[in-house]
């Protein structure tokens, strides 16, 4: 009797319009009621009342009260399972006997058909499944729970197509709701939604709406709050706006889901059929990537490096605030990335490439890039394979249309050609455009080579030990190897040749690292030896360079390097060779490349070179590498069989082991005795 004179209670509360605190108790109420209702009937009256109740409905309804409502019935449907497997006595302490989780469901379902609208229904369904789920999938036997789910997916696609119930609070819930259930749904469940409209749902809510992203708007409230402090170091304050704002965004009922939202939505990408929503989703997400590039250059922090942090912000600054910036940011390019390896995989395999839209498509995916690349670059998205995979296959696509792949890179080229940019947000997109460049050198003609790649590389070449540069650095020594072993650019390349090297001997080994100089020194030996239009025209031009090589490495440094600027390779040993040792590596490395007719006189040249290195340990990885190269197949078999000739017949190995040429030994029996020996 208790119970139902509660429930009266309830109900006519309900029927009054309440404050949104109001109505947040009586959801708490309904909540306990839930579970102790004995009569169906009474379950399927209190889900209808809360469903239509004034209360709840009568003003604009909140996205929080809409949770609430979800919760209400995740809550009831958990606590329900756990009495129903703890208790063993099925009857209340009144004599009623306790409802089945089945005989519950039915109730609440049954409540859901007295004329609520579809998006309603769409919660309840899912605050049953969510209970479900938190209790481990376990309670409702298996054709209670399919039809429980389908009933959901029917609620849901009602929902979207019914104009009149349309809001942006109810498009929000029923985002928030797919959010919580979808990967709960079978495939064939998933594929059953109604795509097409709730695609365009799920980029509004994610990206444009106020509980999600916003635009990015978030990022250029902050610079307002940046302020110098104390040591002429910029704090922004936790208790600042723009930090007030940056934790409502990264706490708010999207944001904080952000994962679950992009996954879905990329679902949702592989499934619609009309390319012109697929494009106009692709635009959207440009116009958000760009608006988040256009805030953070007005932002003061972009104006400090990464490098530089520590240096001009404040202790408070780097402990608090900056890291949550960046992990909302962080967010921002996963859920992007995440939508775009599903718009890329229906690229890559022809679904959406109409001869005309697949370099548009390819061009404005790399666009989307770039504008995100200030977050990217601080992360080593190297590592992530998803973004790998969305840039190379960008890349691949656009790299069949070389007109287009010209046109990109010059709307995207450095604004002030031949020089470094002061701004770190500009250095980073040279960083871009580099990395870029060199993967579409093949397809672009010399000019275009010429006027792009090799004048954007150029400044960058030669920087001493600056470590705010050390990726453009690196990306644009890649470039211009690019550029010289495409087999378009034969003039561009032997015109480039000599001050390439002339710079490669420069900075080696100050900036470039040893690992890095033997790779350009290998590529250009191999760049400039037959079959190489280049070595047609300039058939001395590897030897040159050998015979460079080997006259710095009598006058080099005998002192190990130590730790280079750039990075290793992980277990790469090459801290602890010299200059000397290193030299004669790159041109251990180059034997491989010459032609048979001067490879003779280099092999010489080696063995008698790595006696020159008189540290013992240097030397010995100096022959190990030699013998590696001519017996683990780096060598083509005319060349192989060459090399062994050579060792065993010609005295090769006997130079390089003793360091003695045989032709200078005198022919003498085993254990006789020289005219020079005094005994």
């Amino acid at each position: 009797m208790a119970t139902e004179n509660s429930l009266a209670t309830l109900l006519r509360a309900l029927q009054s319009p309440a404050s949104e605190q109001d109505a947040s108790r009586l959801l708490d109420s309904a909540t306990n009621l839930l579970v102790l209702l004995s009569n169906p009937s009474n379950v399927a009256l209190l889900t209808a009342h809360i469903l239509s109740a004034p209360a709840i409905w009568g003003t604009s309804a909140s996205l929080q009260i809409l949770a609430r409502v979800i919760s209400v019935f995740s809550s009831s449907s958990g606590r329900l399972l756990r009495s129903e497997q703890t208790s063993r006595f099925p009857y209340h302490s009144d004599g009623q006997r306790n409802l089945s989780t089945d005989e519950w469901t039915a109730a609440v379902a049954k409540g859901t058909a007295e004329g609520s609208p579809w998006s309603r229904t769409v919660l309840v369904f899912t605050g049953l499944l969510q209970g479900i789920k938190n209790h481990g999938g376990h309670g409702l036997n298996a054709r209670q729970g399919t039809k429980l789910k389908a009933a959901l997916v029917k609620a849901i696609n009602l929902s979207l197509r019914s104009e009149t119930q349309r809001s942006p609070v109810i498009d929000l819930s029923i985002v928030v709701a797919l959010s919580q259930i979808f990967d709960l749904l079978d495939v064939q469940e998933k594929m059953v939604l109604d795509h097409e409209s709730l695609l365009p749902m799920l980029v509004w809510a994610v990206f444009s709406s106020c509980e999600g992203l916003h635009q990015g708007y978030f990022l250029g409230t902050i610079d307002a709050d940046i302020i110098e402090g104390a040591g002429k170091k910029f704090d922004w304050s936790t208790k600042s706006h723009s930090y007030l704002q940056l934790q409502f965004t990264a706490t708010g009922p999207l944001v904080a889901v952000l994962g679950r939202l992009s996954r879905l939505t990329a679902f949702s990408v592989g499934q619609v059929k009309d390319v012109v929503l697929l494009a106009r989703t692709l635009q959207t997400l440009t116009e958000f990537s760009r608006s988040l590039s256009i805030q953070w250059r007005q932002n003061k922090l972009s104006e400090i490096d990464m490098s530089e942090e520590t240096m001009f912000l404040a202790d408070e600054t780097l402990r608090i605030p900056l890291p949550l910036l960046w992990r909302v940011l962080r967010s921002c390019l996963y859920a992007i990335i995440v939508i775009l390896t599903s718009y890329t995989d229906r690229l890559l395999h022809n679904d959406l490439r109409v001869q005309d839209d697949a370099p548009s498509s390819a061009i404005t995916i790399l666009k989307i890039l770039r504008n995100l690349y200030f977050i990217s670059s601080r992360l080593r998205t190297a590592t992530i394979s998803q973004y790998t995979f969305v840039y190379l296959v960008a890349v691949d696509v656009l790299s069949y249309y070389p007109i287009c792949s010209e046109a990109f890179l010059r709307e995207i080229q450095p604004t002030d050609y031949g020089v470094i940019p002061q701004h770190p947000l500009d250095r980073c997109l040279d960083l871009y455009f580099l990395n870029t460049a060199e993967q579409l050198a093949l397809v672009l003609d010399t000019k275009a080579a010429s006027d792009l790649l090799v004048v954007a590389a150029s400044p960058y070449l030669g920087i001493d030990g600056d470590q705010r540069l050390l990726e453009a650095f690196e990306a644009a020594h890649s470039v211009m190897l690019a550029v010289i072993a495409a087999p378009q650019n034969v003039d561009l390349a032997i015109s480039q040749f000599e001050s390439y090297t002339e710079v490669l001997f420069r900075v080696f080994p100050r900036t470039l690292s040893p690992r890095q100089f033997r790779v350009a020194i290998k590529q250009l030996v191999r760049i400039a030896s037959p079959p190489s239009l280049i070595s047609e025209q300039r058939p001395f031009l590897a030897s040159a360079l050998l015979e460079i090589l080997r006259l710095r490495l009598q006058t080099a440094s005998t002192q190990p390097i130590g730790s280079s600027i750039t990075s290793e390779e992980p277990g790469d040993n090459a801290d602890s060779m010299s200059e000397q040792a290193v030299l004669l590596l790159a041109l251990i490395d180059s034997l491989p490349f010459l032609q048979l007719d001067v490879l003779e006189d280099w092999l010489w040249n080696v063995a008698k070179s790595i006696h020159l290195v008189r540290d013992l340990a240097m030397r010995h990885a100096c022959k190990q590498r030699f013998w590696e190269v001519l017996s683990n197949g780096e060598m083509d078999f005319g060349r192989a069989a060459y090399c062994a000739t050579w060792w065993s017949t010609r005295g090769g190995g006997q130079m390089m082991l003793y360091g003695k040429d045989i032709d200078n030994f005198e022919p003498l029996m085993s254990g006789a005795l020289k005219e020079s020996c005094k005994l």
